[in-house]
């Protein structure tokens, strides 16, 4: 998430559901690329199922560490291990985290897998998550982007180091109260807590209130190493290293998957007195499935 950027700068300064899915062609935009793309996927090998979580009812979140923390960019917003549960929503079993104010603070949930992954020479992984962002005033609902100051992401990182490591925002979101704003985004740098890309690798896409699929293809082919992000099976953004001098996607390593919604900015995103959850406002997580094929 964008927010590992911010903050360390302000700190330095102070799965299955009923629906079907098509997969989609991977398209490699290389110069040393030379096969069709029929040729490409009738190389690839089957998917092999690597880490899923339905979230079903009654189940538990052993697979993921509920952390308790500051928000990386907020000083507004802390964490906390119990927010994170599964409740339904629109009849699915789902995660759900749950930002609301207390007190002059804003308590909220964020959950990093145990599990961690990057593709090795010839091998692509599919990571996908169904994902609703909505917000209650008392018993009535109301739409994501009528909040102000909400900031959600799905993303995967290697914090250790970071981000020496990479990081691959797939889904940040932004409410301005009446207007939202989403985008993918990544990180990357030589030196611990030094971004190289600023926001050249930002890519904003369109949204509207829902459920919505949002799923990142990271592929190596003979050490060429790309990231592909998509929304509801459309294709919304291309990485390759061609897309800043300082990118270097072949250093991106065991990265986890993260969830977690954040509540205002230490720098300048949001006016923070202007933010309003209502009562509460959630990111519900239907599943999430992480696949692994030869290419």
């Amino acid at each position: 998430m964008r927010m590992l950027v911010k903050s360390f700068g302000a700190l330095l300064l102070i799965y299955f559901t009923s629906a079907c899915e098509t997969e989609d062609v991977i398209i490699e935009e290389s110069s040393n690329d030379i096969e069709s793309i029929d040729e490409i996927s009738e190389k690839a090998g089957p998917w092999n199922r690597q880490f899923t979580d339905n979230f079903n009812s009654g189940g538990n979140l052993n697979q993921w560490q509920k952390t308790s923390r500051n928000d990386y960019n907020s000083n507004l917003c802390k964490y906390e291990s119990w927010i994170p549960r599964i409740r339904t929503l629109d009849g699915r079993s789902s995660l759900e985290l749950r930002a609301f104010k207390s007190g002059s603070q804003y308590k909220s949930g964020h959950v990093k897998s145990w599990f961690d992954f990057h593709p090795g020479r010839n091998e692509e992984y599919r990571l996908r998550s169904r994902i609703k962002l909505i917000a209650k005033d008392g018993n009535n609902y109301k739409g994501f982007s009528e909040t102000y100051g909400a900031w959600p992401a799905f993303w995967t990182v290697n914090e250790n180091n970071w981000p020496t490591r990479g990081e691959s925002d797939i889904m940040e979101g932004y409410s301005f109260g009446n207007s939202a704003r989403f985008a993918s985004n990544l990180f990357y740098g030589v030196n611990f807590l030094q971004n190289q890309l600023g926001t050249s690798a930002e890519r904003r896409y369109n949204n509207n209130e829902g459920w919505h699929t949002y799923e990142q293809r990271w592929i190596n082919r003979n050490g060429w190493v790309t990231v592909q992000i998509y929304v509801d099976g459309n294709r919304v953004a291309n990485y390759n290293n061609n897309v800043n001098g300082n990118l270097k996607l072949q250093n991106f390593k065991d990265h986890h998957i993260i969830f977690n919604l954040n509540v205002g900015s230490n720098t300048g995103i949001f006016n923070n007195s202007n933010i309003n959850l209502f009562s509460n406002t959630y990111m519900y997580v239907d599943y999430v499935r992480l696949d692994k094929r030869s290419i």
